[in-house]
């Protein structure tokens, strides 16, 4: 029987690019950039501190941040025993009540007055002792201006996260009196943090000032944060990197941790 002819060149190049087109032949995938592991410390450098203050004097009850670790922010930083500030925000409401009750009896209570006589003559209608009118209305203001200032303290004094970042250190302990606009405690916003490692200098190539990096834990890589190369110095044999995180590391402040970096393209 005689052989079937061999199938030309731009019939396999056609099969080839059909093949392709068809997703039975996929194109080799981009490598990824490799990831270096290494030694990362998180920190907070000069002036990137703030202190976050007290806004009534108020016995600590609870820190529930602990100093160094990652909250997000809104979390509670510092409760404290905020009954003194209800019993005060009572009684002004139980004071503003009896001056509005007063003020409406006197209101429905109005005397008439005639000025003038024959077809002249006018009608006025007037609430009773108009001096004490005077007074109820300054008194009602006054306390509801008192009622609000306790309700904005009764809903500031226990401290809360303004961003996402660090408690560097508690300033007072459970069980003492905060003092009115003193501080609380010394916090860190994450974006102001800076992570600090080495890397070989032939492995450094990617890490130029500028680019964006993704930093991994080495013992749970599914704890991840991106951040952005600040400078990339280069010392001996190795390179020394600034790392701006770009989001709320995983990382426990001021403890050096192994970790996997690789760029981000």
């Amino acid at each position: 029987m005689p052989s079937s002819p061999l199938p030309s060149a731009p019939l396999l190049g056609a099969a080839l690019l059909g093949a392709l087109a068809g997703g039975l032949l996929a194109p080799p995938a981009a490598a990824q950039p490799a990831g270096v592991d290494a030694q990362a410390l998180l920190v907070a450098p000069p002036g990137s501190e703030q202190e976050l203050k007290a806004t009534a004097s108020l016995p600590v009850t609870a820190l529930p941040a602990a100093p160094s670790q990652p909250v997000r922010r809104g979390e509670l930083l510092v409760a404290v025993d905020v009954s003194k500030l209800e019993k005060e925000l009572a009684e002004v409401r139980k004071n503003l009540e009896r001056t509005q009750d007063e003020k409406r009896e006197r209101t429905t209570g109005l005397e008439v007055t005639r000025v003038g006589a024959g077809s002249s003559q006018t009608t006025t209608r007037q609430p009773p002792g108009g001096g004490r009118m005077a007074e109820l209305q300054q008194e009602e203001t006054s306390a509801m201006s008192e009622l609000m200032e306790l309700q904005t303290r009764l809903t500031t004094a226990p401290l809360f996260a303004p961003a996402d970042g660090y408690v560097v250190r508690h300033l007072y302990a459970v069980g003492a009196t905060a003092k009115k606009r003193k501080p609380l405690l010394v916090f860190v916003e994450a974006r102001k943090t800076v992570l600090e490692t080495t890397v070989p200098a032939d492995q450094a190539g990617a890490f130029a000032a500028g680019a964006g990096v993704r930093v991994a834990s080495m013992i749970d890589p599914a704890q991840v944060f991106l951040g952005r190369v600040e400078s990339a110095t280069p010392v001996g044999q190795t390179v020394a990197l600034r790392i701006r995180p770009d989001e709320l590391p995983f990382l426990t402040l001021g403890t050096a941790t192994p970790v996997t970096i690789s760029a981000v393209r």
